[in-house]
């Protein structure tokens, strides 16, 4: 049986690990390229002014400073492309919705059958009772009538009683039958 869920686990863990590959922006992508270009030519332009600095041959030098003004262009045009990113949004294909929202649905499903399973959705319940909250219109109706036949001024007997419970609430009369078959 735990098997079973260890499957349908991995199972959901495996959609949502594809989910979140998928889901990634690129916009941000493109940024981080940018941010990473302009590093790069920044570390290569400070190499390039020492060449510059420390060469004495006029061809190397010009080289050099060549080099140096093709970093800088580099650096200006990553810029500019980091200034132009705020333009851009980012779409997501319908197929990768697709997969983001089931999976989104099978992790509220797997929680809700974890819950169930557990009992722990049993002990939620039973707090939420505690405090007043979420009791049955069927279970108020039953507890109502069972206060008018435990009073004495009130005329319903305890048979009266019973007969709402089993017309009220058909779990009841199933279990009610399955306990007279057994006596």
């Amino acid at each position: 049986m735990y098997q079973l869920y260890w499957n349908r686990l991995k199972v959901i863990l495996g959609i949502t690990a594809l989910t979140t590959a998928y889901a990634c922006s690129s916009k941000q992508a493109i940024d981080s390229s940018a941010i990473d270009i302009t590093n790069q030519a920044s570390e290569s332009l400070v190499l390039a002014n020492e060449i510059v600095k420390t060469t004495g041959e006029r061809l190397t030098a010009v080289k050099a400073e060549t080099i140096a003004e093709k970093q800088e262009n580099i650096i200006t045009e990553a810029s500019n492309i980091r200034t132009s990113l705020h333009g851009v949004t980012d779409t997501t294909p319908w197929w990768a919705r697709l997969l983001q929202q089931m999976s989104i649905a099978a992790i509220i499903i797997g929680t809700i059958i974890l819950l169930w399973q557990t009992g722990i959705g049993l002990f939620v319940k039973k707090i939420l009772w505690s405090v007043g909250w979420l009791i049955p219109k069927r279970a108020i109706r039953s507890a109502a009538v069972d206060m008018k036949a435990t009073d004495p001024e009130n005329p319903l007997s305890f048979r009266e009683s019973i007969a709402v419970r089993r017309a009220s609430d058909p779990a009841y009369e199933y279990a009610r039958k399955k306990l007279q078959k057994e006596i």
